[in-house]
């Protein structure tokens, strides 16, 4: 009961108390020969001496508090106990090895007993050892981990806020951000709500503070390491704002644990006294002498303290002035970061442009000498040369799509389509991959819906083709359905569900959530499947980009089904009067002459051999100067027009044409990304956009949409 009230008396700072209650615990403790008391109470003396960072002596009664627990075998205090010593001689250099060995005994003597709440301490110490120590993954497999299992609901605040700092520390060393932050937000709830619940606990609040500093202080480093400079430098203040409130809250305790330094140590020899011969020996000069030193201590420790308080002031001024220059350095860094995003846009459109050219004419001329239906062999090779090209140029489009996207460069358009026409399409062009796998496409459209709707086809596209592209290469001999389902129609806005699903190899749970990270695929252990990685990413983000949200529900080899809500307007009919022009003329029936505005020999050559096998005739200019001659001395149907080429580009050779010659069909033929060109291509004067490697059919196409315009207007 004595031991009791002087350990609260102790945790209240109310020494001279808490001393008093000792003794007399000491005195019943001696007399009934008591082991396990004696060890607790010299465990009291040595927790003083610590706190008054009288570290000798506290080891010294800490030993012998140890000897105590032994000889009555209380495991539980002797395991805490080996914990208080590993603490202290942690803390210094030559005895380290000593401290580990200590933690090391903590812990296994609760252990042996299945002490759980003894057997957490030593491991989150030794944990902080070795991540201070920069070991961090023996800090993390042979110590947190365990400790992570140990605690629990009942666990203590301060174990669960020590816990999840030392796991944020952890995580941030091998970046996987996320999960570091979700560490350290928990360790601030933790110790925010110790805080709370221990108000009058001026030592507990002050290592609550600690952690909150800690903890405080590794966020800052999680959005230093991520480039997010504003949000760091955030957060250092608030470690630095914690700090100060645990260091103010320290020299509360240290003025209160002043005055009673004295006293444990006279506590100490009177222990030592009625140990040898249970005897107490008092006198008026030993009184005089403790009167006496007792002043003296005091004058050395109020000395002490204002020569901390001085110290404290400077070093808070210094860190200020350090403060001040890391802010400046956060905002050029800032600068610097926006500068690079800038050069990383440019740096993208033109490697887009150096890959797409090359790859117009190995797809192209591959393509040419496909059709020659000579040496069957090679024509096997240059199928699958061509398919490499194919695949190679789907990773640069997905590649720079997902670039475009994050960039907030995509923006959503506004067109009247028709549903049914573009679904149907979609499958339709999937047709090979449809029948590699004997696979059947089912399309169910909610019969409600007026096919005919306002939005953006083209993203809606993207989104299907990825999807479902994806269920035919995943599904063999099976099913595919296409659902549509019309959830709500409103003020002629549609709310509309799209369910892509199969019946094919399905999805482990443990990959649903990385699916739709960039480059990630799913596989098993008997097949590849061929792909960029980058499909599902796209499709996520193209979903979010119409403010909604994709949803997958999935079982190992039970099939997939991927489910998003998508909101279109009703479009309303016009007549297209322009849709019928250029019907009565056929692609191959007239001897259109063009010109090639090209500097690339080998585009020249596809270009020229892809129209004359349709009887064009075709004539070449190698840049805008030559082409500029050319249409002035001859009568050309239609001009193709390469972009970038060198004396005279593709715009300014147009811009020059369209003072002389206003009605002659101009079109861009280029390997810029078309949302680049096209604005730019519109001002000078052109008429359309082609963009290089092409499908020949939609070049043709192309080419008799414009020329016929001409023709019939």
């Amino acid at each position: 009961m004595y031991i009791t009230k002087a350990e609260k008396l102790l945790e209240q700072y109310k020494y001279e108390d808490a001393l008093k209650m000792a003794k007399t615990a000491f005195d019943n403790a001696m007399y009934n020969d008591d082991n396990k008391n004696l060890g607790k109470i010299y465990g009291i003396i040595a927790k003083i001496y610590k706190l008054n960072e009288q570290k000798n002596k506290a080891i010294i009664n800490y030993r012998k508090a140890l000897t105590y627990a032994r000889n009555s075998k209380a495991r539980s205090l002797e395991s805490e106990l080996y914990n208080s010593i590993a603490n202290l001689y942690i803390q210094n250099d030559s005895t380290v090895s000593k401290g580990i060995d200590h933690y090391n005994k903590a812990y296994n003597t609760a252990r042996k007993i299945k002490d759980n709440s003894r057997m957490i301490q030593p491991l989150l110490n030794l944990a902080e050892y070795y991540i201070l120590n920069n070991d961090y993954s023996k800090a993390y497999i042979d110590y947190l981990t365990p400790a992570r299992v140990l605690i629990n609901k009942n666990s203590s605040s301060i174990e669960k806020t020590k816990l999840n700092n030392l796991q944020g520390k952890y995580f941030l060393n091998v970046r996987r951000y996320e999960r570091a932050e979700e560490h350290i937000e928990e360790a601030i709830a933790y110790a925010s709500k110790g805080i709370e619940n221990n108000s009058s606990n001026k030592r507990l609040i002050s290592d609550y503070y600690e952690e909150l500093a800690f903890a405080f202080k590794t966020k800052s480093d999680i959005f230093k390491k991520q480039k997010e400079y504003r949000k760091a430098y955030r957060y250092i203040e608030e470690y630095h704002n914690y700090l100060d409130k645990s260091v103010g809250l320290k020299k509360e305790i240290d003025l209160q644990r002043a005055t009673i330094k004295f006293e444990v140590d006279q506590f100490k020899d009177k222990a030592e006294k009625l140990e040898e011969d249970k005897a107490e020996r008092d006198s008026e000069e030993i009184k005089w002498q403790i009167s006496v030193i007792l002043g003296v201590v005091l004058i050395l420790i109020s000395l002490a303290f204002l020569i901390s308080a001085y110290k404290n002031n400077l070093q808070k001024k210094k860190l200020n002035s350090v403060l001040i220059e890391k802010n400046k350095e956060l905002i050029h860094a800032k600068e610097t970061a926006e500068q690079v995003s800038t050069l990383k846009s440019q740096f993208i459109s033109t490697v887009s442009h150096e890959l797409r050219t090359p790859l117009y004419g190995v797809i192209g001329l591959t393509s040419l000498l496909m059709e020659n239906p000579e040496e069957k062999k090679k024509s096997e090779y240059l199928e699958s040369l061509k398919f490499s090209g194919d695949y190679l140029l789907a990773l640069i489009n997905d590649v720079l799509q997902l670039s475009k996207i994050e960039t907030n460069e995509v923006k959503l358009e506004k067109v009247s389509f028709d549903l049914r026409s573009l679904i149907e399409g979609i499958v339709n062009s999937l047709h090979s991959k449809q029948k590699n796998n004997d696979n059947d496409v089912h399309i169910d459209i909610d019969k409600n819906i007026k096919t005919t709707l306002l939005g953006d086809s083209v993203r809606l596209s993207q989104i299907l083709i990825n999807l479902i592209g994806n269920a035919l290469k995943f599904t063999k001999k099976g099913n595919i359905w296409v659902k549509v389902k019309c959830l709500d129609f409103t003020n002629d806005n549609y709310h509309l569900r799209f369910i892509v699903k199969d019946d094919g190899i399905g999805i482990p749970k443990s990959k649903q959530q990385t699916i739709f990270e960039n480059f990630a695929q799913v596989k098993n252990q008997n097949q590849e499947y061929e792909g960029t990685g980058l499909g599902l990413a796209i499709v996520k983000k193209l979903v979010q980009l119409h403010n909604s949200n994709i949803k997958i529900n999935s079982e190992e080899g039970m099939g997939s089904e991927f489910i998003f809500d998508l909101f279109y307007e009703k479009a309303i009919k016009v007549e297209n009067k322009s849709a019928t022009i250029g019907e009565n003329i056929s692609i191959g029936t007239s001897n259109f002459y063009i010109l090639i505005v090209d500097d690339n020999k080998i585009n020249q050559i596809v270009t020229q051999n892809i129209l004359k096998k349709k009887g064009y005739t075709c004539n070449l200019a190698n840049n805008g100067m030559d082409a500029i001659e050319m249409i002035k001395k001859e009568q050309f149907d239609l001009i193709l027009m390469d972009i970038n080429m060198p004396e005279m580009n593709g715009l300014d050779a147009t811009k020059v044409i369209r003072t002389f010659n206003t009605n002659i069909p101009i079109i861009a033929l280029t390997a810029v990304e078309e949302g680049e060109v096209r604005d730019q291509a519109m001002e000078v004067g052109m008429n359309d956009v082609i963009i290089k490697p092409y499908d020949t059919q939609q070049f043709f196409q192309t080419i008799m949409k414009n020329i016929s315009r001409v023709r019939y207007t």
